[in-house]
């Protein structure tokens, strides 16, 4: 119960951290956005792992931690580049789809046990995130650029890495993967941002959302962590990939995107998931 809890948690904080990323990046460069997000949120884990308690942190748990960070930071990037060109409800979901698939099967194939129960609710999780990503609409044929669609197919693969990447850490070394993971990613990403775009500070229209998103993607990541520490893989990292819905629907509620019945089915759809694996 308490990973489908923290899973649950997971996906709406990122779901919400998500959203905000992509209106940021449509104010400024998506690389510059992201390379922001990951410095300020070094800061905010170092700060958290101070006070989360630990007992010892292996040199694995670094490497693990730094891993998870490279991948990630490659699968954010991609992510907010994304959901800059195409449609939030589009990129997201498929994005989603791979972030918490790959990990899933990864962790069944390497020795995962799963009741019929959390296998039901994983399988109507993933049915879930493809009629979310279901949107298309014949009067809106140039709402998904094929660019766009590579790079939600770059940032699930990305994100799956990051999950597999942070299940190789022990529970003992408390929130200090996700430094490592933060420090990792900000080194890759402000570094890009550097080369391509000679800054790593963003624009003023963009700098609130981005400290917004950067608070909300933190403790995102803290949730997900202790997920996967508390539970199975494959159950935070399909839940957690349901992060969708919450785009999907902040899009909806403040862009005014279209949702299909599809994808209100897919909603619904996910909310069984969750009870199913939650019991």
């Amino acid at each position: 119960m308490l990973t489908v809890l923290l899973a649950g948690s997971t996906a709406a904080l990122f779901g919400a951290a998500d959203f905000l990323g992509g209106l940021a990046s449509r104010r400024d460069a998506a690389l510059v956005v992201t390379a922001s997000v990951h410095l300020v949120g070094v800061f905010l884990l170092t700060v958290v792992a101070f006070v989360y308690p630990n007992e010892i942190v292996t040199r694995t748990d670094i490497l693990a931690g730094a891993a998870a960070g490279v991948s990630g930071g490659i699968g954010v990037a991609a992510l907010y580049a994304g959901l800059a060109l195409g449609r939030m409800s589009v990129v997201a979901p498929i994005t989603a789809a791979l972030s918490g698939s790959l990990p899933a099967i990864y962790d069944v194939f390497t020795g995962g046990n799963l009741n019929w129960l959390d296998g039901a609710g994983l399988v109507l999780a993933l049915g879930a995130i493809i009629m979310v990503s279901m949107s298309s609409h014949p009067d809106d044929p140039h709402g998904m650029p094929a660019a766009a669609i590579g790079l939600s197919l770059l940032a699930g693969v990305g994100f799956a890495g990051s999950f597999i990447a942070f299940s190789f850490t022990a529970e003992s070394s408390g929130m200090w993967p996700l430094v490592s993971a933060r420090v990792a990613s900000a080194a890759c990403l402000v570094t890009a941002a550097t080369v391509r775009h000679r800054r790593v500070l963003v624009a003023p229209g963009a700098r609130k959302i981005s400290l917004a998103t950067s608070a909300l993607d933190s403790a995102a990541n803290i949730t997900m962590l202790s997920a996967i520490h508390t539970g199975q893989l494959a159950i935070a990292s399909m839940l957690g990939s349901l992060y969708p819905v919450v785009t999907v629907l902040l899009a909806f509620g403040i862009l005014r995107e279209r949702v299909t019945g599809l994808q209100r089915l897919g909603i619904i759809v996910a909310l069984c998931a969750v009870i199913l694996t939650a019991i």
